[in-house]
């Protein structure tokens, strides 16, 4: 599977190890993207608090990191999506996290740290390789 197919498709399988690779990368091209286009509103003087005291909020306003952010939520479902493949689970499993409380907690254990199924799936070969002649991207 190519890097393009592994950010983009919904299709196949990911293993864990790429999954988490992935968020590593995504927070740190966040975190630079946010640094380096993001706007970072200070704004001093009276307040509720009383006089001295200061208001801090992070506004992100520049199309870049927009743009970027809509990229990275198609990026993200795809990631998962397979995650839930290998896990030998439609995509659909992703509508889980809209449960309050417990969803993001429940995707989190699923995707990030359950093992996926062995072997082939119906989704496609072993990503990592086990029963077939896949391999990793």
């Amino acid at each position: 599977m190519s890097l393009v197919q592994f950010l983009f498709s919904f299709e196949g399988r990911a293993r864990r190890l790429h999954v988490w690779i992935f968020f590593l990368v995504l927070s740190f091209v966040y975190g630079g993207l946010f640094w380096q286009f993001g706007n970072i509103h200070v704004s001093h003087g009276e307040t509720n608090y009383g006089p001295g005291s200061f208001m801090w909020s992070a506004v992100v306003t520049n199309p870049i990191v927009d743009i970027f952010g809509l990229v990275a939520i198609w990026m993200k479902l795809a990631v998962l999506v397979k995650r839930w493949h290998d896990r030998d689970k439609s995509g659909w499993w992703m509508l889980v996290g809209l449960i309050p409380l417990i969803g993001g907690l429940w995707i989190l254990i699923e995707c990030g740290f359950l093992d996926g199924t062995r072997g082939p799936n119906k989704f496609g070969p072993s990503p990592k390789g086990i029963g077939s002649a896949a391999g990793a991207f």
